[in-house]
């Protein structure tokens, strides 16, 4: 477990000058794809406000007052599906974490180099996982000027410019799903404040769904542990697989959950708090249940690391 700066500095060197350009290029697509998103959500937003403006009936084009109609400032479905995008871009920079495995000179080249596993691990996941939410940080930060400003040029600034990245943020945050998603979408968020059963189970909700994520990217960790080619089709497949089971034993089980009310249907004062309780129970139990895993997941990854062979039946 032997761990050496200058011998690590020296590696992520060599590493970032051989592959620089495969460094290069993901960082770029994941750029280009969130702008794309970004973009693809403007123009739809942009469409939905002009078919607003233009009166079929007498073929002409009307004011819309923009406190009536906000098409064209609400942000969160855009930002819904920039979580998506970047989401699948972290599983694929998780990956890619041992690419420098895919090819036996590769693995030659890697196994031979005078570093440490731990080392070499070390970088190898730091820079894929670290680096990848960075390059996922910055391109959600472009996409997000680039939104902003296009809603400058088209609208200017009078109603306000909504961001992507706050929008994020209030999908992840209770009192900002509340008010910016339930309260504008769905009469069932009447009612609700910080105190009540209904935002309790939201909270353990959301804290199951971002644990559950940060699992099954490390998932995707683990699989090009196992496997340097591929891994990451091979990966998803077995999660579809695994995901299908649990869906049919989920299934299975839900007519001893039919009678647990939905959170949204809850309000302040409903005195129906024990079903909501064991929700949120179960979300923090399961959430707590996918972090573990992650640290399983980083484990194994690396003790896969240090038993890497230069041909083995699995990788060849």
């Amino acid at each position: 477990m032997n761990f050496n700066k200058e011998r690590f500095a020296n590696f992520a060197k060599y590493d970032l000058t051989i592959n620089k350009a495969f460094y290069r290029n993901i960082a770029l697509a994941t750029i280009a794809g969130a702008i794309s998103v970004a973009l693809i959500g403007f123009m739809a937003r942009y469409s939905i406000y002009t078919n607003m403006q233009y009166d079929s009936m007498s073929d002409i084009y009307r004011d819309v007052d923009p406190y009536a109609f906000e098409g064209y400032n609400w942000v969160y479905f855009t930002a819904a599906y920039e979580i998506g995008f970047l989401f699948i871009m972290m599983q694929i920079f998780a990956g890619c974490w041992a690419h420098n495995l895919r090819n036996k000179q590769g693995r030659i080249t890697e196994l031979t180099l005078p570093s440490t596993n731990l080392e070499k691990f070390t970088w190898h996941a730091l820079l894929m996982l670290v680096g990848g939410f960075i390059a996922c940080t910055v391109s959600l930060l472009i996409a997000d000027g680039l939104n902003a400003l296009l809603t400058l040029i088209t609208y200017g600034a009078e109603d306000g410019i909504a961001s992507l990245s706050a929008a994020i943020g209030d999908i992840y945050t209770v009192r900002g799903f509340i008010e910016n998603v339930i309260l504008r979408s769905t009469p069932f968020g009447v009612g609700l404040h910080d105190n009540s059963p209904a935002v309790r189970a939201y909270q353990a909700m959301t804290f199951m769904i971002v644990c559950g994520s940060i699992s099954q990217v490390f998932v995707y960790f683990l699989g090009n542990a196992l496997k340097y080619k591929y891994n990451i089709i091979l990966t998803y497949i077995c999660l579809q697989v695994i995901s299908t089971i649990l869906s049919i034993l989920f299934f299975i089980g839900s007519a001893t959950l039919s009678s647990i009310p939905t959170f949204m249907e809850l309000s302040a004062d409903t005195t129906e708090t024990d079903p909501v309780n064991i929700v949120t129970l179960w979300g923090y139990i399961l959430g707590g249940f996918a972090l573990i895993l992650a640290f399983v997941f980083i484990w194994w990854s690396y003790n896969r690391y240090t038993k890497a062979q230069i041909t083995s039946p699995f990788n060849k």
